[in-house]
């Protein structure tokens, strides 16, 4: 299935000036299907190392870090000549080996010529990083995310649709009714799946009918996601973060979502579980949104450490573990202060994968859900599961900070006035 990140594969191997890359993402995200499609469709050899299935390959780098030995060798384990700009030479699950990371930097100044693309764990990397030689400087980070919902319709077949999400949303035009329907029923769907190849390549497979489609994907990934957990830290830390990741919904479930330890743990402090979520951040399975008291550039600065919300990285990992019944997301009156927070998730999920450093706006009693800094401009962002188009906080940061242009998602079609354009769910991949 085609992914966005396919362009910048293209790119990358086209240009004069490369680095090694490394691609990061969470577990079952489809980082290694995608660049061995990339690989398998772009050079004419592929030599491909796995760290965790074949540990051996750690040999290569003992001895030293010389490129054109490495190399060498290479080619003698896999009886191929390794042509440089005809080979890709793949690391995956590189965290496992940290000198193989160091050994990069000495590719990108003595080797430049050599195409290798590593594949793992910001997780493992950010923690091992300390204890070798890093890179800094001589490699392209890249990020894999779960299937935006532009990703999810290419991938079931609907991608006819998108030049005209990008139209409208572009011209402030609003979408034929029947097609629009259409979109806001898909992206329902999308909710109850998700962007993890594994469902999605379920839903393909059941014919699109959600009664067919196995939840047990769900449960499996996520029971994958705690296990993996354990990998790279101490039993009682890894119960900590256990702990904090199954208490997302329940974060979620409140008017207030602002992340509370007590939902964790009766008396749990910042300073038992603050570790804990930065572990969650760095293996890329939940997102952090923190609070900001004004909308000035840079809003970093303006960030309140003690204030966040914690969101999945994943919405259908989310309907999984509340098991919310599909008909609950469907109805378009249905009341449930749940579809809110599942909704938020989200357009968290999609602006995440565009790279936006995530805030929320908070004063008194106003409260914008996003906030986001897309090159000079600082753009509010709020979101309605349905179509009520009541924005009081919206109304309120729009007076204190007169931004050029406001946001409201919802399902109502797309259309501006009075300086708040109307972007239906279905398009927020576009923001």
């Amino acid at each position: 299935m085609f992914r966005n990140k396919m362009k910048d594969l293209l790119k990358w191997k086209t240009n004069e000036h490369r680095l090694p890359m490394i691609l990061l993402g969470a577990r079952q995200v489809g980082k290694t299907y995608l660049i061995k499609e990339f690989a398998y469709n772009q050079y004419e050899e592929v030599i491909y190392i796995n760290f965790e299935l074949e540990a051996q390959f750690r040999q290569l780098f003992e001895k030293d870090l010389n490129p054109s030995r490495i190399i060498s060798d290479i080619e003698l384990i896999f009886m191929k000549k390794i042509e440089p700009r005809n080979t890709l030479i793949i690391f995956d699950e590189i965290q496992l080996e940290m000198k193989a990371i160091t050994s990069l930097k000495y590719f990108a100044e003595l080797m430049p010529n050599i195409h290798i693309i590593g594949a793992g764990s910001l997780l493992g990397v950010a923690i091992n990083r300390e204890k070798f030689s890093f890179p800094v400087g001589k490699v392209e980070f890249h990020y894999l995310y779960p299937f935006t919902y532009d990703e999810f319709l290419t991938g079931i077949g609907m991608d006819m649709y998108l030049e005209r999400i990008q139209y409208c949303y572009d011209n402030n035009k609003a979408m034929p009714i029947q097609v629009h329907d259409k979109l806001m029923e898909l992206y329902k769907h999308y909710l109850y799946v998700g962007g993890m190849p594994g469902a999605i390549n379920n839903y393909n497979l059941n014919e699109r009918d959600l009664v067919k489609f196995d939840r047990m994907i769900h449960t499996n990934i996520t029971n994958a996601y705690l296990a993996d957990m354990s990998k790279y830290t101490t039993n009682s830390e890894v119960l900590k973060v256990q702990k904090i990741y199954m208490s997302i919904p329940d974060q979620l479930a409140g008017d207030n979502k602002k992340f509370k330890y007590a939902l964790v743990e009766k008396g749990a402090k910042a300073l038992t579980y603050g570790s804990s979520i930065e572990w969650l951040l760095l293996s890329q399975v939940s997102i952090e949104c923190s609070m900001i008291n004004r909308g000035e550039i840079p809003l970093s600065v303006y960030k309140k450490a003690k204030h966040f919300k914690l969101y999945m990285s994943d919405v259908g990992l989310l309907m999984s573990l509340t098991r919310i019944p599909y008909v609950i997301i469907a109805k378009e009156n249905e009341h449930n202060l749940f579809k809110g927070a599942i909704t938020e998730n989200y357009v968290a999920q999609q602006l995440y994968a565009k790279n936006h450093d995530l805030f929320y706006w908070k004063n008194n009693t106003y409260e914008v859900d996003f906030i986001i800094q897309k090159d000079e401009k600082i753009i509010p962002i709020e979101v309605k599961s349905g179509g009520n188009t009541r924005s009081r906080s919206l109304m309120e940061y729009k007076r204190q900070y007169n931004p050029e242009i406001c946001i409201r998602i919802s399902t109502k079609n797309f259309g501006l006035s009075k300086g708040i354009k109307s972007v239906p769910l279905y398009s927020a991949y576009l923001i």
